[in-house]
């Protein structure tokens, strides 16, 4: 029997998600942090991760992320936060934040790539393209990147545009698949959501 490649000990260099970059196109690494472990590792793993570690929530809460490479022919300015991307090919292990160059248009969400230039201050288009990067699947996403006028319970869902989503509120058939549900109103343009949009 055949088996694919795989590796059981993924790991993050930086210990943050929100910081995850490693390009192999620039050398050993766009920031020095990352040198040395992005090669080690395969595409479409998950790291299973605890967010929001409080002294009174020690445990966290569970999020699951996938180490995927971004790639888009438009290259747009990277978001702030944690924002939207799509799948673009049939690997399931390549994505986009530009929703016209989806696989599916606004109906293949991948997942919320969580490097940002808030994050990673010297994040550029040109770095992140062609990066070994992480995007939330399911969980909690602390701030991130929201619809205007949402508030908590309301579907998230692509909308046309880069890193851009659009709303659907609770109660109604979202149309499209969801990247989740919002838990918090937008503040500042951004909401807290739980993530639900693995391909698994």
């Amino acid at each position: 029997m055949w088996l694919g490649p795989a590796n059981q000990l993924m790991q993050i260099d930086t210990g943050a998600a929100l910081t995850y970059l490693y390009n192999p196109t620039l050398g050993l690494g766009a920031i020095t942090a990352y040198q040395g472990l992005g090669e080690n590792q395969v595409l479409g793993q998950r790291l299973f991760y605890s967010t929001n570690i409080t002294k009174s929530n020690p445990s966290g809460s569970p999020a699951i992320y996938m180490l995927v490479q971004y790639k888009s022919t438009a290259q747009p300015t990277p978001a702030a936060a944690p924002a939207p991307v799509y799948w673009t090919d049939e690997t399931f292990t390549t994505v986009s934040g530009v929703s016209t160059e989806s696989i599916g248009g606004l109906n293949t969400p991948a997942g919320y790539l969580m490097v940002n230039t808030t994050s990673v201050s010297t994040l550029t288009a040109a770095i992140l393209q062609g990066s070994q990067v992480l995007i939330a699947v399911a969980g909690l996403v602390q701030g991130s990147v929201s619809p205007a006028a949402i508030v908590a319970g309301d579907w998230i869902i692509g909308a046309a545009g880069n890193f851009t989503n659009g709303r659907v509120a609770a109660g109604t058939q979202p149309g499209y698949k969801p990247f989740g549900r919002a838990l918090t109103a937008v503040a500042s343009s951004l909401c807290d959501i739980l993530m639900d949009c693995d391909i698994i």
